[in-house]
């Protein structure tokens, strides 16, 4: 026997005339989505924001490379360009972070693929005060680098670390850290 869309087995008939069924299929029902006040919907938008909140200071870190090309020898156009592919590389699975939950939720993938984007939106905005804060008061340079950095270590000492110890994923959260490491050491060494 064949198998049909849900996965239960139906037999062809043969011949012409066979007689339609007296109702309509049945489909599975839908899962039911999170409501306003459930606590994985709290979750999944304390995630969400936690991530938008987290690609500002990333925006900021660009904007300063960028805003600070020229003020010093370190400081050029490669190292600028070579940092903003790092933090846009390191963006993709942030935006799944955002995507899946809201798709796994209920929503459209279409809405959860938006959502996504718009976690990041505040990065250009963030990297273009990044670049006017260079470039309006260079004494802040290192500051608004070390808090950029500062932001990114703490996000993820603070939260996702012990979220994958406590979720199981602990080897798979440490090598992917591992493969991630080697990765943008990678881009450093080779870009420059």
């Amino acid at each position: 026997p064949d198998k049909g869309e849900n996965g239960e087995p139906y037999q062809r008939r043969k011949g012409a005339g066979a007689s339609l069924p007296e109702s309509p299929p049945t489909f599975p029902a839908a899962r039911d989505a999170p409501t306003a006040g459930s606590s994985s919907w709290r979750r999944i938008m304390l995630m969400i924001l936690a991530i938008t909140i987290h690609n500002v200071p990333e925006g900021l870190a660009v904007g300063v490379g960028f805003g600070a090309i020229g003020k010093s020898a370190s400081a050029t156009f490669q190292s600028a360009r070579n940092l903003a592919i790092g933090i846009g590389i390191q963006n993709f699975p942030e935006g799944l972070a955002v995507s899946l939950p809201l798709r796994g939720a209920g929503f459209s993938t279409w809405k959860a693929f938006w959502y996504g984007q718009l976690s990041g939106m505040v990065e250009p905005l963030a990297g273009i005060f990044g670049a006017f804060a260079v470039v309006v008061a260079e004494p802040l340079l290192p500051y608004a680098l070390g808090f950029a950095a500062g932001a990114m270590v703490y996000v993820v000492m603070d939260d996702i670390i012990p979220e994958a110890q406590t979720s199981g994923n602990g080897k798979l959260a440490s090598w992917t850290s591992i493969l991630g490491f080697v990765v943008m050491m990678s881009l450093d060494v080779g870009l420059g």
